[in-house]
């Protein structure tokens, strides 16, 4: 998981596989990490990733309610087909704000 800074903003690019475990953690502290340094606006940079669990899903929704609470928002971004797909079963497709690069998510 790389994170690149720009400004108020991070990008987080995320890995192939969104599974959980210690990624959970990592992302967790990366995402408190980057809110205490003044980052109002996180991009999930989702291109490479392939597989994505349930546990990957929770991982996103925690990173959203923790930026939620501490006045931040995030966007996923390149999100691949078939995880697009998942988040239109799971509908967080309503939850989350997409947008199909990165740099329109910087944008916002």
């Amino acid at each position: 998981m790389e994170v690149h800074r720009h400004g108020t903003t991070a990008v987080i690019q995320l890995s192939a596989q969104l599974v959980g475990g210690e990624q959970s953690v990592a992302l967790a502290d990366s995402i408190r990490n980057l809110l205490s340094t003044g980052v109002e606006h996180i991009v999930f940079d989702c291109q490479a990733v392939e597989l994505v669990n349930s546990t990957g899903l929770g991982m996103l929704v925690s990173g959203l309610a923790t930026l939620r609470s501490h006045g931040g928002r995030c966007t996923l971004a390149a999100v691949p087909p078939a995880m697009d797909a998942l988040l239109r079963l799971t509908r967080l497709d309503s939850v989350f704000a997409l947008a199909p690069t990165v740099n329109d998510a910087l944008l916002r």
